[in-house]
């Protein structure tokens, strides 16, 4: 497992990068899969810093975890797969 302090100087590292991109950059920029891949690692780390609630970390804001399970429900109900049974 890293240490605290290598996983808190990433994410500072990743907001500073990512912060400043996001005041200054152009809309290519900001919309680019890097930028957004490197905000969702950034607020994971908060998350395992323990700067994010989980319970907020698990909302629409961050992982939507209820319209992950309304997929999953879609997914069931077209291919008679279930959830329960996936390992």
């Amino acid at each position: 497992m890293r240490s605290e302090e290598e996983v808190k100087e990433l994410e500072e590292e990743i907001s500073k990068l990512t912060g400043f991109i996001g005041d200054f950059g152009t809309e290519k920029e900001f919309e680019s899969e890097d930028f957004k891949f490197s905000c969702n690692v950034s607020d994971a780390l908060s998350w395992v810093l323990e700067e994010i609630a989980t319970d907020h970390f698990r909302s629409d804001a961050y992982l939507n975890i209820n319209n992950l399970k309304k997929v999953v429900k879609n997914i069931e109900k077209r291919s008679g797969k279930r959830l329960e049974d996936y390992k």
